[in-house]
């Protein structure tokens, strides 16, 4: 009965901790949460004596879920599976290893939240970069780049396609002089914003399908008009 007192005394513990699927706060790192990957939740009906662990390192029983029962997988990551199911008539989370998988959860599920989490990956990364890449959407493109500065669509049999046209700017060091106190020259040096290209974002079914990069002819250092 022993393994039994340890589980009653630290359900309390998961309650107030552990509500990793509710709180960003609480979330482990290294941790796939299946909420930001997929639009429906993953329940499944444990079908042979499962243990839920306190941690992924399985080493402290949590609570004992019997067949019959239900397990909403919330997360994985290489070690297990992160699960919350009812415990006493209480909500319990924790971790349960590969081989305690309910038959019952679909691995197509499992592989497109990967999918999903993977380009959610590659899309915030761009973002940070301030880059664009295909399959982006038009509102990451805009966390991405802010506002266009042109916006045009084109219509043809394929269906319609709208171009988003950034211009792109160097920053350069420019230095003029003006006349001072007793014919003394002042110099002032100060930085300016230089057209130098152009970014140009094609849409197709609603996400990025081509990218085009041109750079000005126009050399910064000595801004004038610019030839793209």
């Amino acid at each position: 009965m022993r393994p039994i007192l340890v589980v009653c005394g630290l359900v309390w513990l998961v309650l107030a901790v552990v509500r990793a699927d509710t709180d960003p706060a609480l979330r482990e790192d290294g941790v796939l949460y299946f909420e930001d990957s997929l639009p429906d939740r993953i329940v499944a009906l444990v079908t042979a004596p499962t243990t839920v662990y306190l941690r992924r390192d399985f080493a402290t029983p949590l609570a004992l879920i019997v067949p019959g029962q239900k397990l909403e997988i919330i997360g994985m990551s290489p070690e297990g599976f992160l699960v919350k199911g009812d415990y006493r008539n209480n909500a319990v989370t924790g971790w349960i290893t590969p081989a305690q998988l309910p038959p019952g959860v679909d691995p197509k599920l499992i592989a497109q939240a990967k999918k999903d989490q993977a380009r959610h990956e590659e899309v915030a990364t761009a973002i940070r970069a301030k880059k664009v890449i295909r399959g982006m959407t038009p509102d990451e493109v805009r966390q991405s780049l802010g506002e266009p500065d042109q916006t045009s669509s084109h219509t043809d049999d394929s269906g319609t396609a709208q171009t988003w046209t950034y211009t792109t700017y160097s920053i350069v060091w420019q230095t003029s002089a003006t006349p001072g106190y007793y014919g003394r020259t002042i110099w002032q040096t100060y930085p300016t914003k230089v057209p130098v290209g152009q970014v140009i974002v094609t849409f197709a079914a609603g996400v990025v399908s081509a990218i085009e990069e041109h750079q000005s002819n126009t050399d910064p250092a000595n801004p004038g008009m610019s030839d793209y």
